[in-house]
């Protein structure tokens, strides 16, 4: 991990919606409105969009226009934007009302404060529908390197926590022979990476109870939401260092523990690609999404890498859950909406003995379409390219292993950093990978694998339950929320030990 920056920047970037409520914004691109803004104000909040009458906007829509020049900035952890107050629709914003200045500051107005030319909005979550009555979205654009920049929310909502439970035998397949003797014992995972995704639920009324208490603003200095960078680079998290990247032929996450020098741990999770596309036809009538498409091609195959080691076996052991506070994005003149990629990882070692190291590294082919066609759940297929069992090293003493689960979202939409609203396809890994006691050598070195690989893809907002709880605290609104709808299916699960002899597989 030393050789990553510990900079950071996660591209907030923004389409900005310009104009009447009955007016619209052209959903599929075209020349934004004041021409594309080239500045670095336009790279990190967005691009104001072209005027479309096809779109129309729930009758609470307040869209303020201006740009990304309008916004002058934003808190640190996403939810309090500073406008300029001056700014045309500004002066309609008002607690229950839905501000749009950018697809990545649009939410329900919570708080409006102004200071002298400044006004201070904090935002709480809000569903694609609660912002459009009726739209039709439709793209296919190539996820280009060049295309892509990078946005840091340094106090991402929920980032980091520590999972609670273990994952059963309903979300995870167990190694065989793990439950005793000289073969290894894997290190615990959550059951999934992300409780159900919840989505901000209306009042019978039509719209969301609020609390009107005080709310903090963006501070004065510092606490602010970065510029947006045109390169990856590696963020801090806690004790753990985290980097979303995308090279040519790649799309990956790597991650390392960073506090201290008793404990290593390096992870590189990969999807390799070749002309990777996201395709998307999203109908909305009359505040409902119908029948829809979202779907990511081009995705060859998936690789892992992982290695750890410990100075001082079991004492060092770490279990973590991360969103990783930065987002690749595609910020796109003319779109209402932006594209994103987002991360979260669970990462639990189990090492035991002093000086214990175990290394694997493997690679499974993806056959199929990522996302959701007609509102059909694709069900891509994985096949082995290079077998992870061969690759197990390591040095130890007892039983030691690594657990790692990631989950990787391609998303279309709008909304805050913490709770992010359209269509999405996702793709969740658990992996557990452990080597068995040098004890039992003479006789045989066990060594075990397990990979439980999901698809998913859905709508809505999709906050985790921790991002929603910390945007509660941060948020003094009385939000009521419920679990949105997603469909989400296991699309491989495999698990062997080796050597198949009784020492190992008891």
């Amino acid at each position: 991990m030393t050789g990553w920056r510990r900079c950071g920047s996660l591209l907030l970037v923004a389409v900005l919606l310009a104009g009447v409520a009955a007016c619209g914004l052209r959903p599929g691109g075209g020349e934004p409105a004041g021409g594309a803004a080239a500045s670095e104000a336009g790279r990190t909040y967005g691009y104001g969009p072209s005027r479309d009458r096809s779109i129309k906007y729930q009758p609470d829509v307040v869209l303020v226009e201006g740009g990304p020049e309008a916004i002058r900035s934003a808190s640190a952890d996403g939810t309090t934007w500073v406008l300029d107050a001056d700014a045309p629709g500004a002066d309609d914003l008002e607690p229950g009302r839905i501000m749009y200045a950018t697809s990545r500051a649009v939410g329900r107005v919570v708080q409006a404060r102004r200071t002298g030319d400044d006004l201070a909005v904090s935002l709480a979550p809000v569903t694609l529908t609660e912002v459009f009555r009726d739209a039709h979205f439709r793209t296919d654009r190539r996820f280009d390197e060049a295309d892509l920049a990078y946005q840091e929310v340094p106090n991402l909502p929920g980032a980091v926590s520590v999972p609670a439970g273990t994952r059963s035998p309903e979300d995870a397949v167990t190694p065989i022979g793990l439950g005793g003797g000289a073969g290894p014992r894997p290190p615990a995972v959550p059951a999934a990476l992300t409780p159900p995704a919840p989505v901000l639920a209306r009042e019978e009324a039509g719209t969301t109870v609020l609390a009107m208490n005080p709310v903090r603003l963006a501070p004065a200095g510092g606490g602010r939401l970065p510029p947006a960078r045109e390169r990856n680079f590696t963020v801090s998290v806690g004790d753990w260092e985290a980097q979303p990247y995308r090279t040519p032929g790649k799309l990956g996450l790597k991650i390392g523990y960073a506090a201290n020098e008793n404990l290593k741990v390096y992870i590189d999770f990969a999807m390799n690609v070749a002309d990777l596309r996201i395709r998307a036809d999203v109908p909305i009538s009359n505040g409902r999404i119908g029948s829809s498409t979202f779907a990511v091609d081009g995705i060859r195959s998936i690789s892992v890498d992982v290695s750890a080691g410990a100075a001082n076996g079991a004492d060092d052991n770490k279990k973590v859950r991360v969103e990783v506070p930065v987002e690749i994005n595609i910020p796109v003149p003319g779109e209402p909406l932006v594209y994103s990629n987002t991360w979260k990882f669970i990462v639990s070692t189990g090492l035991s003995g002093r000086n214990t190291t175990v290394k694997a590294a493997g690679e499974w082919a993806v056959n199929g379409t990522l996302g959701m066609v007609g509102g059909t759940l694709q069900k891509p297929t994985l096949s082995v390219v290079r077998s992870i069992m061969d690759s197990i090293t390591g040095i130890s003493i007892g039983p030691s292993g690594l657990a790692f689960a990631v989950e990787t979202k391609i998303q279309f939409g709008l909304g805050i950093p913490a709770a992010f609203a359209g269509p999405y396809a996702k793709l969740v890994v658990d992996l557990g990978v452990t080597n068995g006691s040098a004890l039992g050598a003479p006789l045989a070195r066990c060594v075990s694998a397990s990979l439980n690989a999901k698809v998913g893809g859905g709508f809505g907002i999709t906050a985790s339950s921790v991002a929603v709880e910390a945007l509660q605290k941060l948020l003094p609104a009385k939000l009521k929320f419920e679990l949105e709808s997603e469909k989400l299916w296991p699309i491989h699960r495999a698990a062997q030990t080796l050597p198949n002899v009784p020492l190992c597989v008891g």
